[in-house]
């Protein structure tokens, strides 16, 4: 009684042709990403910047004025929380 491996071939088989599909798979991504032009939007010059305009008006407001004069600080009352009892 011979022993035969066919299960075993079965499996190189299938590996090998796993293995080549994805040295195909390999090859077409290499081959699309580093041997095809560039893509259309790429080529393209980016549109140059636009003008930004500064508002100063702000700082000729009465509000913003008024924030040079400061006003006094409040007093505060002379007995101001409770007794701290741990004092000596």
């Amino acid at each position: 009684m011979s022993i035969t491996f066919l299960s075993e071939d079965r499996k190189q088989k299938y590996l090998l042709l796993l293995l080549g599909s994805l040295f195909l798979l390999a090859v077409l991504v290499v081959w699309y990403q580093f041997f095809r032009g560039p893509f259309p939007p790429f080529e393209t010059q980016p549109e140059p910047p636009r003008q930004i305009m500064i508002d100063f008006t702000i700082f000729e407001a009465p509000v913003f004025l008024e924030l040079g004069n400061p006003r006094p600080p409040i007093p505060l009352p002379d007995n101001v929380g409770k007794v701290n009892p741990f004092a000596p």
